[in-house]
């Protein structure tokens, strides 16, 4: 059985809306959509995979993907999914980049409206002003920082695929895999990431750990599996990431 939506992108709607349940570890394949996507889940992670990287939602938080962009999603626990469809003229300042966007109270009580409007809903009435609203704030939503870019030359795109779900190899290392000097690994992983080999790890642990959390794991089984001395030590780093400790975080979400 498919696992892609059975969206009708025809409707002469400016929207059109998808909800789901989604499995505990469900992997969507890679698929395109004519319009662009912005994919919420109300609990969980999902991660979003691209050909320009991965990007993490929490809980609270949604993915924005453009019409065109192939793309595949990985979901931590069972979710109640909620997709918006957007024609992509449907509105000026629609974000033409992949990204995590923050959901706030008002969209995400738009976003629940809308999903039990009719498909052919009345455009010049109320259901058509609402869906305006919802239009208005997703041309502006505030971005978060939680993408991971993947380099373009193949050797390297392997190698940082498997460093993001398993960050913390040394750079020596991730070099050698790479038959490559450390010199000319780092050199060549920044000029493709824009981030430095440390600070591109930091962010795969980041992204990681949101993911792992999202699961349900407990905070020090999280700190374990991404290789920290102490507890303290992992809380300290998403401290410093997000400005509060990984339950808080999450707390806030709920």
């Amino acid at each position: 059985m498919s696992v892609l939506p059975a969206v009708d992108h025809d409707v002469p709607r400016a929207i059109v809306v998808f909800a789901r349940n989604r499995p505990r570890g469900l992997k969507v394949p890679p698929h395109t959509h004519p319009r662009g996507q912005l994919h919420y889940s109300a609990r969980g992670t999902v991660t979003m995979f691209a050909e320009q990287g991965s990007w993490v939602a929490p809980p609270q938080r949604a993915i924005w993907v453009p019409a065109g962009v192939r793309h595949s999603t990985r979901h931590s626990v069972g979710t109640e999914l909620r997709s918006v469809f957007v024609r992509m003229d449907a509105v000026p300042g629609l974000p033409t980049d992949c990204a995590v966007v923050q959901v706030s109270p008002l969209l995400r009580e738009l976003l629940l409206a809308v999903m039990d409007l009719p498909t052919l809903y009345d455009e010049d009435g109320a259901d058509g002003r609402l869906v305006r609203v919802l239009l208005d704030r997703i041309a502006t939503l505030p971005d978060e920082p939680l993408h991971l870019p993947i380099p373009v030359s193949g050797n390297l795109r392997a190698i940082a695929a498997e460093l993001a779900e398993h960050p913390g190899v040394p750079l020596v290392k991730a070099a050698r895999e790479a038959a490559m000097s450390p010199r000319s690994f780092a050199r060549h992983f920044q000029a493709e990431t824009g981030l430095s080999f440390g600070a591109w790890q930091r962010q795969a642990q980041l992204l990681r750990a949101l993911e792992l959390l999202g699961a349900g794991l407990r905070v020090g089984d999280v700190a374990f599996t991404l290789g920290y001395d102490s507890t303290s030590a992992f809380i300290a780093m998403f401290r410093r990431a997000f400005g509060t400790t990984p339950t808080q975080y999450f707390e806030a979400s709920k």
